[in-house]
């Protein structure tokens, strides 16, 4: 099933630059339809790691209605650090802290937090200790904490 469904949409992303190419007289360069293969990928793993956020920590849905800065924080940043845990052992693509603190400073909730690259790697250092434990709880917390500090949040 899931293998199907994962053929089913490297198809249909062939498919349409195929489409565009053929039926829409629309010359892509090959190089364009790998990028976004590229990306589909990061992409899927992104969304992996919020669905492990969920699977380890359920009260992120109570954190995000009842203080969404702290929620969303706790969500992105956690869910970085699992996305780069696991694709740097999958050999699959990621972005650098710089890209993920440029990334998070978009975020409308959490622009003022000054989230910054040295920040995220020197937390990730201490997180990627704990996940090689499989302290996922822990590794959570940690993050959670300084998601607090970030958003000047008293524990």
């Amino acid at each position: 099933m899931v293998e199907e469904v994962a053929s089913r949409v490297v198809n249909n992303i062939v498919r349409a630059y195929r489409f565009a190419r053929e039926e829409l007289g629309v010359s892509i360069p090959r190089e364009t339809l790998l990028a976004v293969l590229g990306e589909a990928e990061h992409i899927a793993l992104h969304e992996l790691a919020h669905g492990i956020v969920r699977a380890i920590y359920p009260e992120i849905a109570g954190i995000h209605h009842r203080d969404p800065v702290l929620g969303e924080c706790i969500d992105e940043v956690y869910g970085r650090m699992i996305e780069l845990y696991i694709s740097r052992r999958i050999g699959a693509y990621t972005h650098s802290f710089e890209e993920h603190a440029y990334e998070l400073a978009h975020y409308t909730s959490l622009q003022g937090l000054g989230i910054r690259a040295s920040s995220l790697e020197e937390l990730y250092r201490r997180v990627e200790e704990l996940l090689e434990e499989k302290r996922l709880r822990e590794s959570i917390e940690v993050v959670a904490r300084r998601c607090m500090e970030w958003a000047g949040r008293q524990r």
